[in-house]
């Protein structure tokens, strides 16, 4: 088992882009469609029920941040090249129907890349919500990948005892990851080294049923 090699068995969920910078501090680029947007736990489970069905339709994205927008239909977050200031759009309208063709095009591919990813049992989809989730949530959101696939769900939480940080355990049906901290939503590159225990020791709790 090399790290390098097993991350691209990974596939972050959310809620943000931090597991995103772990990848590529591991030397994995690969595209991932939640691998850079916010996804809150609601939004995440209420997309994967409906297998994104309405995701990333033109009359549901509205500005949020200068190079991102929302999607209502479910409440995520993306980047965009359709720029905004102060969440009103900077492009006219013909442009942005020009750089939504572009964008839905990529979006499309990676909505159907992760749903084939979610198929394989050898693969890991990984959440974490920086107030922590509840047991019943945690419970929601595999239920809702359970409607996509056999991929594992790692599930991350924050602990204080040193002898689990790092450690990963089996749940009903799930994994759990412990850490020290998780990044601030504002630095999410600078996330803890804990991630990489975490990363090897799921592998080694996956890889006799894989």
């Amino acid at each position: 088992m090399t790290i390098e090699k097993d991350i691209a068995r990974f596939e972050n969920i959310g809620d943000n882009c931090e597991f995103g910078f772990v990848k590529r501090a591991l030397g994995n680029e690969d595209g991932g469609l939640l691998r850079w947007t916010v996804s809150p736990p609601r939004t995440l489970i209420a997309a994967m029920t409906d297998r994104f069905q309405s995701l990333y339709r033109f009359e549901n994205l509205t500005p949020s941040w200068d190079d991102m927008l929302t999607d209502s239909a479910y409440g995520f977050s993306f980047h965009t090249s359709m720029k905004s200031r102060e969440k009103v759009w900077v492009n006219d309208l013909p442009e942005r129907q020009e750089l939504y063709r572009e964008e839905l095009g990529k979006i499309r591919y990676l909505v159907d890349k992760l749903l084939r990813r979610a198929a394989d049992p050898a693969n890991v989809f990984v959440y974490k919500h920086n107030a922590g989730l509840t047991p019943q949530t945690e419970r929601d959101i595999l239920h809702a990948l359970r409607q996509l696939g056999p991929a594992h769900l790692l599930v991350i939480r924050t602990t204080d005892d040193p002898s689990h940080i790092g450690t990963v355990e089996p749940a009903e049906g799930y994994l759990v990851g412990y850490l020290d901290t998780l990044a601030d939503y504002a630095k999410s590159d600078q996330f803890s080294k804990a991630w990489y225990a975490v990363v090897e020791n799921t592998i080694r709790q996956i890889s006799p049923q894989t």
